[in-house]
This record gives structure tokens, sequence and C-alpha cells, in this order.
């Protein structure tokens, strides 16, 4: 019995033997190199320092992860109009997750992928999903906290190895802001990657944290809305600023989704089919679209949609790593180019958030320290996405047979909130097969 639990242990043990190690090199082996690169300091002095790094990393990723935990829930139950408070559950049995089964991917490992009840597999989709979460928000934190990321911050002196994070009220404001935007664009990634039309709640929740919070605080918007930056600018108290930063990131959105649905929703039609799949698709792209168009600023948008559609090329073998959860009226067969830049964009917001102050200071990186020509560039280049990032094989016909379908739904089934807008009937993955009782399930719905 003891030799059994033992064995089950193990890929946890084996996991915090890693994070250990991980750690004890970072303190340990950095604080050895710079005691040998700075003659002002011994190795017991650095120890101190590079415990702190490792504590405030460890906690952000912690945190951040728990945020992808919760962000599982969101995507299982706003599509279903289920509410999102509460304990998780398994979705099987019932019965309430105990605290350290809610542990993120740590609790997954622990129980070896299983439910602690039913004994039924746990969808690999919630540890992928946790750590990706974690990893992206814990690298945004990181870059705030340490002066690292934002334009035209003050660079303080980290003293040599001696760098500390330096905290302002401001600077938390910010962080804050920029954590809570990517989260909820995480939210709707997620919720789109399975087919899934987004919630009309979860819109508006984006629409109160994201663009209510910038016009009450304009000093998150960081940079201005103007095309060049006026001299001396600082956004503190700028509050009409912030209305024309909004005003321009909306109008901006909306122009590179419709742009993009060139490739990624070629049906849609706001004027002769508003109600139709494909023109949803294409509310829901827009929506995703205003997120980063706010945060960082309508300049910088073309070369984030480059980006964006890039990665959405590169990280399609991550994308098919993670199953598609069932449906409210069914699920998709596959995903296509829509659930592909639907996930990328998460990326690309995290990477442009780490490396703003870098991209910001580059001149032919479109923002507003760049001159015109590189933003006219940047937005031309953009009509070149649709082609690079629209379906090439067989899933072009299925989303072309799914806008069809979703065109003969009534309108009171369209206008319900939380139904899917790919196929009208359950479809199979391989992971989803109903009849089989060993498949992969979510346990937090």
């Amino acid at each position: 019995m003891t030799r059994n639990r033992l064995r089950k242990k193990l890929p946890l043990l084996a996991t915090l033997t890693a994070i250990a190690l991980v750690a004890a090199a970072y303190i340990f082996g950095l604080a050895s190199i710079q005691s040998r690169m700075y003659a002002f300091y011994d190795f017991e002095d650095l120890i101190q320092p590079r415990l702190i790094d490792a504590t405030i990393v460890g906690w952000l990723l912690f945190f951040c992860s728990s945020i992808g935990s919760f962000l599982n829930v969101v995507a299982w139950r706003m599509p279903r109009g289920e509410g999102i408070g509460g304990h998780s559950h398994c979705p099987r049995c019932a019965n309430t997750l105990k605290i350290q089964d809610n542990v993120p991917v740590l609790g997954w490992i622990s129980l070896a992928g299983r439910c602690r009840f039913c004994s039924l597999p746990i969808s690999r989709r919630y540890p992928i999903v946790e750590a990706l979460v974690g990893v992206s928000l814990t690298l945004i934190g990181i870059t705030q906290l340490y002066s690292l990321s934002l334009p035209a911050q003050f660079v303080h002196w980290h003293g040599g190895p001696l760098w500390t994070p330096r905290v302002s009220p401001q600077l938390l404001a910010i962080l804050t802001y920029h954590t809570v935007a990517v989260s909820t664009l995480w939210a709707m990634a997620l919720i789109r990657i399975d087919g899934t039309r987004l919630p009309t709640r979860l819109i508006v929740f984006a629409g109160i944290v994201v663009v209510a919070a910038m016009l009450a605080y304009p000093t998150v918007m960081v940079v201005p809305w103007q095309a060049t930056r006026p001299l001396y600018w600082v956004p503190e108290g700028l509050h009409v600023d912030a209305i024309m930063r909004v005003a321009t990131a909306l109008v901006a959105a909306a122009l590179f989704g419709r742009v993009l649905a060139k490739g990624l929703c070629p049906t849609a039609d706001l004027k002769l089919d508003p109600l139709g799949g494909g023109t949803r698709r294409l509310v829901d792209l827009i929506a995703m679209l205003s997120i980063p168009a706010i945060v960082i600023g309508w300049q910088s948008m073309p070369a984030l949609v480059i980006g964006a559609a890039i990665l959405s090329w590169l990280l399609r073998p991550l994308l098919r790593w993670i199953p598609i959860n069932d449906g409210p009226k069914g699920q998709i067969a596959d995903r296509g180019a829509m659930e592909s830049f639907a996930f990328a964009l998460p990326f690309a917001l995290t990477l442009h958030l780490v490396f703003w102050r870098v991209l910001w200071e580059t001149p032919y990186w479109p923002s507003d320290q760049s001159s015109r020509n590189v933003i006219i560039v940047a937005a031309l280049l953009v009509l070149v996405v649709p082609w690079f990032v629209r379906d090439r094989t067989a899933a072009t016909a299925v989303a072309s047979s799914v806008a069809v379908a979703e065109d003969r739904v009534g309108e009171a089934e369209i206008a319900a909130e939380g139904s899917t807008d790919e196929l009208p009937e359950h479809h199979g993955d391989g992971e989803s097969d109903q009849r089989d009782q060993g498949r992969d399930h979510t346990p937090g719905a």
C-alpha cells in the first residue's frame, strides 16, 4: 500500500525537486558568477537579493497560474450560461474538488491526471492553460516590477548586482490594469478556440475593466493617442486624451478586424447578414482586437496583428495539444484559422508588453515614437495577413458549411447567449466520444 502511494506521488515529487533545483541554481549559481564579476561584492552578500528574486517569481507563478485555473472555469461555464462562482467540481461525479487538487499544475500532476473520486481522466487542457497563463502574466509582472518594459519609464539604478523591484502606486495600477486586460483576452481566446461565440457578459466585463478603467485613471494609457508623441507628454489627469485613446483604439480594432475577416471569417457581412454565423465571428474578432488596441495604442496595432498572424502559425502544434471542450450544443471537429489566431493574440500582447520599451525605442517599430511612414507601411502589410492566416485545408469547407447551417437557425436561437457558432451537432475530435468513459473531461465545471 505504502509503495503504491509512493509510486503515485513520484511525478509530483520529481516536479517539486526540479523546481527546487532550478531555484537553487539561480540563487547560488548567479550569486557565484556575480561575485566573480564584481570585486566589491562577496558571494554571501548576493545570496539575499537573488533569494528575493526567486521568491517574487515563485509567488507570481503561483498567483498567475491560479488565474489560469480560474479562466479554465470561465471558458467552461460562461458559454453554458452558468455562474462562475462556487467551488470547482467534477462534471461526472459532481464531487467538489479538494483544496490541494485545485493547486495549479501541481494538483493535476498529484492526481496523475484523474479525478480523486471517480478516477476518470482530467483533461490535460487544465495544466497546459494554467502554465501558459501563469508564465504569460509572470513575465509581464517581472519586467514591470523591475522597471524593464514600460516606455518612457524612469529607469532607476539597479545597484549593480543588488537590483531590486521598484514599486509605486502608479506602477501597481498599471501592472494591475495590464494583468486584468491580458487575463480577459486569455478568457476570450479560451472560449473562441472551442468554436464558441463570446458571451455578452464577458464582452461587457471587458468594456468595464479595459475601457472604463482607462477613462477613470488615464495614467494606465502609458503612451498617447497621437501619431506623434507631444513634447513632455505625461498621462496623469488627461481624461480627454483617454477618451480619444479609447475611440481611436476601437476604430483601429474594427478596421483591422474587417481586413482580417477575409481570411478568418469570409462569410461575414454586417450589412446583408448581421445575424449570420460569420458575422458573429467577426464581432468576436473585433472584440478581441479591441483589448490590445486600447492597452498598447492604435499606433502599434499593425505590428501586433502581423506578429499574432506569425504566432498563429507557429503555435498550431501547441494548440493541438489542448483538447476541445464540449460545446453547450455540440463542438467543433477541428480548429481552423480563426481559432489559431484567437489563441495567438494573448501571446502577441504578452510579448509586446514584455518588450514594449525595446520596441518603442526602435525607429522601425510603429509607435508614437516612430515616423508616420513606419505606421503606414506596417498598416499596408496587414493587408497581406488575411492571405497568410486563411485556412488552406478541408477546414475551409467545414467553416463554410457551418456558416450556411447557422444562417438557417432562427433569430431567437441566434440571440441566445452561449450558443456555438461552428457546428450545430456533436462532432468528436478523438478525445470527445461520449461513449468512451475514459475520455478527458474538465473537472472545474
